[in-house]
């Protein structure tokens, strides 16, 4: 082969290159260019559906707890069961069947066990005997006129523990909060839906189907305004108000 001939053949080799490198660029291009407007023709909306439902408790929980003190153990376990034998008798008057009424152990404090000096102690009684009553049961509307006639206990001689939260309120729970769920979510999703098409008709669109959703914060209020979402917080209002708000992405066409 001759040097010419060498020489063509390069300079072709350098067209086609170029040719190919140049047809590579345009083609990226263009499909960068499709890419985009495919991704500026679809639209969307981003809205939030919010519903709020009153609902009433279906489950109560009440403790009645009861404490005695005395220089005499047997005296103050001979009180606190006496004590204990009222509550049930109260409970059953006003009610109450006995597979919602449980008894508790009867706990017993010797101060002077204690590890700490008691030298300088100014309590009065050595023995300290607790013990309590727990009621649950589905019956709301029992539990709060029972709250109301506690004070026959009070005539009787018999007096509840006050110090531990929960003896004087009651704690009302949702316990079918999961039956629940599956209505409130559809009616957030119907909520944000109409707000998405209030946007929808000032652009001249219709809203499509639902790119994505988030269920977002489920709240339980009580009437009382007190926010119940927490597993430790309050319980203590019969009727709620749950709080449902999920964010939905809508297609415009």
């Amino acid at each position: 082969m001759t040097r010419n001939e060498n020489h063509i053949i390069i300079i072709a080799a350098l067209i086609v290159g170029i040719c190919f490198l140049m047809g590579i660029a345009i083609g990226g291009y263009l499909i960068g260019k499709g890419g985009t407007r495919f991704k500026s023709d679809t639209r969307t909306v981003t809205v939030k559906g919010l519903v709020e439902k009153v609902v009433k408790a279906d489950q109560s929980i009440w403790i009645l707890r009861f404490r005695r003190a005395s220089e005499d153990i047997k005296d103050a376990q001979a009180k606190i069961s006496a004590d204990r034998d009222a509550g049930i008798a109260f409970l059953k008057k006003q009610g109450f069947k006995d597979g919602e009424i449980s008894r508790q152990p009867t706990r017993t404090i010797d101060k002077l066990a204690r590890e700490y000096d008691q030298s300088q102690s100014t309590e009065r009684y050595r023995y300290v005997v607790t013990s309590s009553l727990v009621v649950t049961t589905p019956n709301i509307d029992l539990i709060i006129k029972a709250l109301g006639e506690t004070e026959e206990l009070l005539k009787s001689g018999v007096v509840l523990d006050g110090q531990d939260e929960g003896t004087a309120n009651p704690r009302y729970v949702i316990t079918k909060f999961n039956e629940l769920r599956p209505q409130l979510l559809a009616e957030a999703t119907k909520n944000a839906r109409m707000t998405a098409q209030q946007f929808a008709s000032d652009s001249g669109a219709r809203v499509g189907k639902i790119r994505s959703a988030n269920q977002g914060n489920i709240q339980i209020f009580g009437s009382d305004g007190n926010d119940e979402s927490a597993p430790y917080s309050p319980t203590s209002t019969p009727v709620k108000k749950i709080r449902v708000v999920s964010t939905f992405e809508f297609e415009l066409i």
